[in-house]
Parts: C-alpha cells; sequence; structure tokens
C-alpha cells in the first residue's frame, strides 16, 4: 500500500503531483483584495499546488512513493507542525531511517526534519523467517509452525495470509478439532493478535 493511500487515504496521487508544486493562487473571496500565490507558504502547498493544511506531509509521502526503498515501510507515519516533518513509529533499519530523513528534508517547505518519534526495529508481524523484514513474515511463520504439526500438515488444503497482525486462514479442514488446533499454533506464533476463521469451511 502506497504512503499516500495508507496515510490519507488517496488511491492515487493527482497528475500532476510533484514534490515542488509551482503554487497555485489561492481562490478569491467576493469582495477580497487580490491575491497572489504567494500568499501560499510553502509549507502548506498540496500535491499539485494548492492550498493544503497538510500539503508539507503529502508531499514527502508522495516522495516516499517514488523511492523503491521506502515504498514499503508500514509502521511509519508522516505528519507535520508547521514547516516541520515529524516521522513516528518502527523503521526496520538505521539505514532506511536516515534516507526517511534525508528525503523528507530534500521536500519544498520543510525546515527540518524530527524524528524523535522514530525506532529502529522490526514490527513482530513483519519478522520473517530468519528475523529479516518481511512484510508477510508472520504469515511464513505460522506455515512453518503449522507443518510441525503432522496431523495439522497432513489436513485438507487451506491458505494461511495475513492483515497485519491478524492471522487469516481460508480453505477446507477435515473437522473442527483440526480447525481448532490451527488456531491454537497460529495464536501461539510471535506478532500474531488475533486469528481469523470465518471463510474456513469444515468437512
Amino acid at each position: 500500500m502506497s504512503w499516500l493511500k495508507r496515510l490519507f487515504g488517496m488511491d492515487k496521487a493527482p497528475a500532476q503531483a510533484s514534490v515542488s508544486p509551482t503554487p497555485a493562487a489561492p481562490a478569491s473571496t467576493p469582495g477580497a483584495a487580490p491575491t497572489t500565490s504567494a500568499t501560499i507558504a510553502p509549507e502548506r502547498m498540496g500535491l499539485t499546488g494548492e492550498y493544503d493544511e497538510s500539503g508539507l506531509a503529502k508531499r514527502v509521502a508522495f516522495a516516499y512513493d517514488q523511492d523503491a526503498e521506502l515504498t514499503n515501510i508500514p509502521s511509519v507515519d508522516v505528519l507535520q507542525t508547521g514547516s516541520t516533518v515529524v516521522l513516528r513509529g518502527l523503521v526496520p533499519n538505521q539505514t532506511l531511517l536516515s534516507k526517511l530523513i534525508t528525503v523528507a528534508q530534500s521536500v519544498n517547505g520543510a525546515t527540518q526534519v524530527d524524528s524523535s518519534g522514530l525506532a529502529v526495529g522490526i514490527p513482530p508481524e513483519r519478522v520473517g523467517l530468519t528475523g529479516e523484514y518481511d512484510e508477510s513474515g508472520l504469515a511464513k511463520r505460522v506455515v512453518q509452525a503449522l507443518q510441525q504439526d503432522a496431523s495439522v500438515s497432513s489436513a485438507a488444503p487451506f491458505d494461511i495470509s495475513q492483515t497485519i497482525s491478524t492471522v487469516v486462514v481460508r480453505g477446507k479442514v477435515p473437522s473442527q478439532d483440526i480447525l481448532n488446533k490451527i488456531v491454537a499454533i497460529a495464536k501461539g506464533v510471535s506478532g500474531t493478535t488475533a486469528v481469523k476463521t470465518d471463510e474456513v469451511s469444515i468437512g
């Protein structure tokens, strides 16, 4: 999921979106004196140069979406306080943390970056089979754990996926006992907060 989608609910950036857009002239108010584009502070410019209270934060998110190394860090939030970009959350490693800061600093309107709310580490649900960052790490570790139980691994085909820290079980299992065992094993895997089984059929 893109930064703009996750943080601001935008399915995609406007066609003319830019990290450093040309300021658009603010809409005039009837009877008011004419205004110029210069009245929009750099940190309040939106993706296409329009006035946007969260313009700087959106353009930083847009900049992150343009960088292949930064496109998938779901545990970091981008906010702004005036012209200060505020980064909060958990980032997988120091290298990516430094890049997040560098990219944010390069966005027009950013005077400083507050990264005091960033911590280095991997969310439990994103830890892979060998401890690396993996978007589907929890699901893979649940599958690995299920394979250790012969009665479960030999059961009818079923699928394991994840939605953040929720393990999702889909498909068909031979009995309620097997399903109960799958749920118990999944709950025992580090990072699991819930197990969803409403798409499972028994028989």
